[in-house]
């Protein structure tokens, strides 16, 4: 095929075009790793806002229903596994109530969570009484599930990037998120100083 002389001709060259993949592939190696870190954090970060909305739901529907509302891990002990907010159901609501509720032993499942992602697990419990889940009192005082006593105490999740994020239930009942990692952010105690282990983790 003839050009007109002094016409230009488009396109790559092999060389240039070999240089823009190696180029692209030097990017990818290199950002790859640190998207995949963002997206794990960002879902330790949403699995914390989770649990800590599990808590309020607990909270909330305790108070406006005056009555036992608990948060319980949905696998034995293991909060890994995903949680439920459970309320506590009087025997002749328990009968009047449709087949639509998840009812068992005069509970009622409110919601459940799925489980924790991938690259997430449970670094720090809530403390002796919590492996069984947090319970609600009819005034939103947190109690342990097991006893009388107060619940306040806290969870702590970790990345595998070791990004860290706690859920803090006060004595009020009342929880919220930080950063254990963060001098001052969670204040003292099991989440403050980074928490014990816990077997699940």
């Amino acid at each position: 095929m003839k050009t007109r002389e002094g016409a230009r001709v488009e396109g790559f060259t092999l060389l240039e075009l070999m240089v823009v993949v190696a180029i692209v592939a030097v990017l990818a190696t290199v950002g790859t790793p640190a998207f995949r870190d963002l997206l794990i954090n960002q879902r330790l970060s949403a699995a914390a806002q989770a649990f800590n909305a599990a808590l309020s739901l607990a909270r909330m529907e305790a108070i406006r229903r005056s009555q036992s509302v608990s948060v319980t891990a949905l696998v034995g002990r293991s909060w890994l596994g995903g949680w439920a907010v459970v309320a506590a159901q009087a025997e002749s609501e328990s009968s009047e109530k449709s087949d639509k509720s998840d009812k068992s032993e005069n509970r009622e499942t409110l919601r459940r969570f799925e489980a924790l992602p991938d690259g997430i697990s449970v670094d720090a419990s809530l403390g002796d009484g919590f492996a069984q889940g947090v319970r609600y009192d009819s005034n939103g005082f947190s109690r342990r599930a097991t006893s009388a006593g107060f619940g306040a105490g806290c969870l702590t999740l970790k990345a595998e990037t070791g990004r860290r994020a706690s859920i803090v239930i006060s004595a009020s009942g009342r929880a919220r998120v930080c950063n254990p990692d963060q001098r001052g952010d969670c204040g003292t105690g099991a989440c403050g100083s980074g928490g014990r282990k816990n077997q699940d983790g």
